[in-house]
């Protein structure tokens, strides 16, 4: 019983960190873009919201691996 609840924390853990480092390598991407390109492509916001999107996709996807597994 231990063991299953130190895994599945350790799985938790590991998709906080996961999406942790997804997020900030995306805003490191963003920030290396030209002005321009939030001038022309990104001004509306859809860009920010479309990333933040996947990344909770991504978080549920390792979130309810982790929770099946613990059913």
């Amino acid at each position: 019983m231990y063991f299953d609840l130190a895994e599945v924390a350790c799985w938790l853990y590991t998709g906080e960190r996961q999406t942790s480092v997804i997020r900030s390598k995306g805003v490191q991407t963003l920030l290396k873009q030209d002005l321009g390109y939030f001038d022309n492509y990104a001004g509306n916001g859809a860009h920010v919201s479309q990333i933040s999107n996947d990344i909770l996709s991504v978080h549920s996807a390792l979130s309810e691996k982790v929770l099946a597994k613990w059913k």
